[in-house]
């Protein structure tokens, strides 16, 4: 049977490199890849790398609106049936203001596409993973839910309130099957960064770290992961 894998933020960094990783693997496996990406023309340079596209959905809308994501999702389970695995990859990191200095409009913006898009995936999907008692909810995150970093308090707000939500989640859904994986990176070299930093993870070693994540035996919960380049240190 095949498997339905809906991945956000697939027309750039980690979550281009996974789609490309999935649809690449032995088509014995059966991937079905439902993707969105916010900017149509990453979105389309993501398909372009994609051999076979008779099993890919794909639309590009902004997180921010609920109910293009609800559009979005009922039309991929239209298409391939019940979201199987769901990878929220996307987010967005739009101020470095310093913490005593908020700016608003810019918290505001962080928080609906780094906390409450991935919820509204995550609540619409949860349903039919539950009455089927199987399922993988992967969230990327960051370190700096782990490590607070100055000029990254707007941006490490966003991701911690996901981290905090998340933790609880896995905790009531214990027992049913549905699986709940955070992945905390540290700095990835993408076009997310106004500079290139070849020293960083690359989006595939990320990539790499989620299918090891989400492709495991039902009773293996690789509950976190934490992934750093080698000449990262902000760690305990």
């Amino acid at each position: 049977m095949s498997k339905h894998i809906l991945i956000t933020g697939a027309s750039s960094g980690v979550g281009r490199a996974l789609a490309i990783k999935l649809s690449s693997q032995d088509s014995s496996l059966n991937f079905n890849l439902s993707l969105c990406g916010r900017n149509s023309t990453k979105l389309a340079q993501t398909l372009a790398d994609i051999s076979n596209r008779s099993r890919i959905f794909s639309e590009s809308f902004c997180l921010s609106n609920k109910d293009k994501i609800n559009d979005f999702v009922l039309a991929a389970e239209s298409k391939f049936g019940d979201v199987d695995i769901l990878i929220n990859c996307a987010g967005l990191n739009s101020s470095r203001t310093p913490a005593g200095e908020p700016d608003w409009q810019q918290l505001e913006w962080m928080m609906k596409i780094n906390f409450f898009a991935p919820l509204r995936f995550v609540e619409l999907v949860l349903p039919k993973m539950l009455t089927k008692k199987k399922g993988v909810l992967l969230n990327v995150l960051s370190t700096t839910c782990l490590f607070s970093n100055p000029g990254t308090a707007q941006y490490s707000a966003g991701k911690s309130a996901l981290d905090t939500y998340i933790k609880v989640l896995r905790k009531e859904l214990h027992g049913t099957g549905v699986k709940v994986l955070s992945l905390y990176p540290g700095g990835i070299d993408t076009d997310f960064r106004d500079q290139t930093r070849p020293e960083y993870l690359s989006s595939i070693d990320v990539a790499d770290g989620i299918y090891n994540m989400i492709f495991t035996h039902s009773n293996v919960q690789i509950h976190e992961m934490v992934i750093r380049p080698e000449n990262e240190s902000n760690f305990c």
